[in-house]
This record gives structure tokens, C-alpha cells and sequence, in this order.
């Protein structure tokens, strides 16, 4: 990879702020206690596979681009925070680190997102494991080292549609969950669900996990707010790559169901409604018209050339997508890292977006792991959410409420 000039990757680059850096964190507790070597090893053995996902920023007079970094990738122990982007991550955009029965894995988003950190996830997983063990795992579905790689890897598949024409697309402002515009206060509460039995409760109700959940974090924010005069408009997350038809990139692609909250009809009702407006909006029209609109904002971006500018547009773009969205889910589905799930005992996943309510869900080990991720104060909005989970007899451990810390980038302006 020689130098690669930047387009998708325009807004996550000139997005972060010092309270919302853009960035995720994967953190995978293992049933023994980490050997640095084996890990040392693996983490190189990703350097080795993925050289896309290991450059370094650079500018010049047409803009910032992207060149290979052959510094290695950072390992530290846990609780030294490393900035992205900086020498102190030697100018990657990820880095790794362990204590005790942990590994950590922090990315910014802005060069891959969920998907792609699960495919790492699994090729490291794969090395640590057959290393720290010396076992041969199988070796389906995983990537490594001695594969080639394809260009479909690589090649950002958005860059064959720069220049389409934009679409008018109008949303009304939803109801937003932030008392203040400046409040800090963020925090994460970790639930584990087993995996049988929530399956056993979504399907006769013809729901997936995800969609289940979603429903249910809509109906838990309704009850705080019956009298609002805004929607709350919930947002599923999902994987263009489909629509694209490009399953092997590595760029962050996500895209974005919206679906209005209607306390009126019955969860069986609502879960019916959840699914008509996915197949809706997946269909290639109108997938396509929401591409469209998103490509070409990129290509206004990628033909700017005041810093300045560009910030300044993307923030305003940024907050009119905040004033569109009450609450967001993320599930990426299940995680299949292969022989070496049985080893892991926990897995925690962390975003920071700019919405008052975020719920990652991970599917690993025989076990849903939920991620309550909220940027508000209190705890009425966990709360009402649980007591939604107990309405309909989930059992789930509510293993820990932390702050929410994400991984700091460096940013370009």
C-alpha cells in the first residue's frame, strides 16, 4: 500500500472532540490470566495481515492521506491511556492493552468499524490461543497471515460512486435525550443475558436479538417521556456491506434504520413494524437514495481544502444527525472467533456517540453481552430499561457499572 488519498474516512477523521473521540473499545476477559509474549505475538501477527488497517496520517498541500506504518503496534498495560494518532500509539490508529485476564483493543472508527474489529478480534484471538497454549485451532473463517489479500480488502468501495447526485431527504427533529448540550456525565452498565434464553423469548415473537432490544429501550424511553411533542426515533444499525455487495471491505460502513417508537400497537406489532421498515429501507432504491446522499456529502468534503471549513461542516452535519436520533443499537451479530470463544469468559464493547442512549450487543460464547452506554445523568433511563427486560421474564446479570472511558485520538484540527 503506497499512499492512499482519504473519502470515507473524511467525517470519523475530522469528527472527534476531546467528550466524543470516535473511537471503540473491545475488551476481552479470558478464563487464565494473559501471557504478554503470546500476546506480544499475536498483536505482530495482526501487523502482518492487516497493513490497511496500519498507517499513518499525513498532509500535504491537497489534504491528508494515508501511508503503511511499520512502527509496531502499541501494547501497554492497562490503565495507561494511549492517544491514537500520536507518537504515543507510534502514530496508529489502534492499539492494544492487558492486565490480569483482560485484553483491550481500541480503533478509531475512522478506518474500520464493528465488523471489520471483530475480523482482527478473531485473527488475534486465533494466534494468542495456539500460541499461549500451543494448540492447532482450526483455522475456518479465520484470517491469517499466509492468506493473500484480496484488493476487495483494501479498496474503499465507496470511492466507484463519489460524485452521485444527492437526494432530498427530510426528517423531522426527535426527541432528545439531553438535558444540557455540554453535560459530561457519560456511564456504562455491562448486563450478560444467556444466549438460549433469550433466543427461547425473540422468537416467538419473530424478533432477533436486536431488534427485541431495540423495541424494548424504546417502550423504557416512552415511559419517561408519555408527553413529549418530539418522536422517539430509535436507529438500528446495519451492515452496507450487503448492499454493496463488497463483504470483504474493511472501512467503516454502517448504515442506518430508522424506526419511530409507537406505544399504541402491542410488542408482537411493533416487532412486525421494526422489520417491515428494515426490509424497506435495505431495498436498493431506497438503500440507495440514503447512499447517495452519504457519498456525496463525502465528495463535497474530499474537494475542500480549508481545514477550517471542513470541520465546521461535518459538526453541523453531525448535529443535525444528533437532533434525528433518540437512542441507537449496534449488533454485529454473532461474533464466531472460532475454537478460541470457549476461552473467553466476558466481552465488553464501548462507543461513544452523540446520542443521549447507546446499546451494543455481542453475541459470544453461548452468551449475549449488553453494553448500556448513556452521555446523561441518573440512572431513570437504565432503570426503565431493566424493568422492561423483567416484564418479559429476561434473566440477565448486571455485572458492572463503570464510567465510560473511551480510547482519545489525536485530532487533525
Amino acid at each position: 500500500m503506497l499512499k492512499t488519498r482519504l473519502f470515507s474516512e473524511y467525517r470519523m477523521i475530522y469528527s472527534p472532540t476531546d467528550d466524543y473521540p470516535n473511537t471503540m473499545r473491545f475488551i476481552i476477559e479470558l478464563k487464565d490470566n494473559i501471557k504478554f509474549s503470546s500476546l506480544r505475538f499475536a498483536i505482530n501477527m495482526i501487523q502482518k495481515r492487516y497493513p490497511y488497517l496500519c498507517i499513518e496520517l499525513k498532509k500535504d498541500d491537497e489534504g491528508f492521506y494515508f501511508i503503511k506504518n511499520d512502527r509496531e503496534i502499541v501494547l501497554e498495560k492497562r490503565g495507561k491511556e494511549v492517544l491514537l494518532n500520536s507518537i504515543e500509539s507510534n502514530y496508529h490508529f489502534m492499539a492494544f492493552s492487558y492486565d490480569d485476564k483482560h485484553i483491550t483493543y481500541d480503533m478509531s472508527h475512522a478506518i474500520a468499524d464493528g465488523n471489520t474489529a471483530y475480523e482482527v478480534i478473531r485473527t488475534l484471538l486465533y494466534y494468542y490461543i495456539s500460541n499461549a497454549y500451543q494448540l492447532n485451532l482450526s483455522i475456518e473463517n479465520i484470517r491469517l497471515v499466509e492468506d493473500g489479500i484480496s484488493e476487495e480488502e483494501y479498496i474503499d468501495p465507496l470511492l466507484k460512486y463519489k460524485g452521485v447526485k444527492m437526494e432530498n431527504v427530510v426528517m423531522e427533529p426527535a426527541l432528545s435525550l439531553f438535558k444540557n448540550a455540554d453535560l459530561e456525565n457519560k456511564t456504562h452498565w455491562h448486563l450478560i443475558i444467556e444466549e438460549k434464553e433469550l433466543l427461547d423469548i425473540a422468537k416467538p415473537l419473530k424478533a432477533s436479538p436486536g431488534t427485541l432490544m431495540l423495541i424494548l429501550l424504546g417502550k423504557s424511553i416512552y415511559k419517561l417521556n408519555k408527553d413529549s411533542e418530539y418522536d422517539i426515533r430509535l436507529n438500528l444499525c446495519y451492515d452496507e456491506r450487503k448492499i454493496l455487495n463488497t463483504p470483504l471491505a474493511h472501512n467503516s460502513l454502517v448504515g442506518s434504520i430508522p424506526y419511530t417508537y409507537n406505544d399504541d400497537i402491542s410488542l408482537e406489532e411493533a416487532i412486525k413494524e421494526l422489520r417491515e421498515n428494515i426490509k424497506s429501507t435495505i431495498k436498493p432504491e431506497n438503500a440507495n437514495k440514503l447512499l447517495n446522499n452519504y457519498v456525496g456529502f463525502l465528495t463535497i468534503l474530499s474537494e475542500l481544502k480549508d481545514d477550517n471549513v471542513i470541520k465546521q461542516l461535518i459538526e453541523s452535519v453531525n448535529q443535525k444527525t444528533s437532533s434525528l436520533i433518540t437512542s441507537s443499537l449496534s449488533y454485529v451479530g454473532k461474533a464466531n472467533f472460532g475454537d478460541a470463544e470457549k476461552y473467553i469468559t466476558d466481552f465488553v464493547t464501548i462507543a461513544n456517540v452523540r446520542i443521549g442512549v447507546l446499546l451494543e450487543l455481542a453475541a459470544v460464547n453461548n452468551k449475549f453481552y449488553l453494553d448500556f452506554i448513556q452521555n446523561i445523568e441518573g440512572e431513570e433511563y437504565f432503570n426503565s430499561f431493566i424493568q422492561e427486560l423483567n416484564n418479559i421474564n429476561i434473566n440477565y446479570e448486571i455485572k458492572e457499572k463503570t464510567e465510560v472511558n473511551p480510547a482519545k485520538i489525536k485530532r487533525v484540527i
